[in-house]
């Protein structure tokens, strides 16, 4: 496709991130409508993602018009030391499963109405994208011994990546999640990856939280999304 480049996991189809018309030149509105119902035109949604901060401006009013919810989503590389030190020693490394548990419980928290075959397919890709990363999966565990908190890093080809940061809602506002995003991005340092990066919606408080610990924006990307 000249305009960009359209993935398809058939065995995944309710997962927008595995199905999605991907932008990377200049389009109008209409020729972005045109292109999400020519790919996506069998799928119960539409979900299509721009790099070009400027392409992106220019279509969101038209598109956003047509009933679309546009998301902006700022990439962050790590490139300072953080603000302060943070005590790690609660930290530990988690299993597959008991992460996927926390990622389903923090599917239903923002989606509650999930159905069953949308929180499996999820849970599905969570696991096939955290293998094929190789990824790391770090965790902090209340009294009881449970993970309450988590997040990932990933590594390829001297790219790391730090992901999926999430708190149980009752043991939030503990400092877990700044712990947590702060012992990824030492062991990214220490290995000294060419690039270290976080995503974050620009729009909500975790992308201060990784300023401080380190990240500073180097770019933006638009999700168009219509259910």
């Amino acid at each position: 496709m000249e305009a960009g480049w359209v993935v398809r996991t058939r065995s995944l189809p309710l997962v927008w991130t595995l199905n999605q018309l991907h932008i990377s030149r200049p389009v109008g509105a209409g020729e972005l409508l045109a292109l999400a119902e020519a790919h996506q035109g069998d799928l119960g949604y539409r979900h299509v993602v721009v790099d070009d901060d400027e392409v992106a401006k220019g279509v969101e009013q038209d598109v956003g018009a047509a009933g679309w919810v546009v998301d902006t989503e700022v990439v962050m590389a790590l490139s300072a030391p953080p603000d302060r030190g943070t005590d790690s020693t609660a930290v530990e490394e988690l299993g597959e499963e008991e992460t996927l548990e926390l990622m389903r419980r923090w599917l239903l928290e923002e989606r509650p109405a999930t159905p069953a075959e949308g929180l499996e397919q999820v849970t599905e890709y969570n696991r096939r994208e955290g293998r094929l990363w190789e990824e790391r999966r770090f965790g902090v565990r209340d009294e009881r011994g449970a993970a309450v908190a988590i997040t990932k890093l990933r590594a390829r080809h001297g790219v790391g990546w730090v992901e999926d940061v999430y708190t149980v809602p009752e043991a939030r506002s503990r400092g877990y999640a700044r712990m947590l995003v702060t012992h990824a991005a030492d062991l990214a340092r220490a290995a000294g990856y060419d690039l270290t990066f976080i995503v974050a919606d620009d729009d909500d408080w975790p992308k201060t939280l990784y300023a401080k610990v380190g990240f500073r924006p180097v770019g933006w990307m638009r999700t168009f999304h219509r259910s």
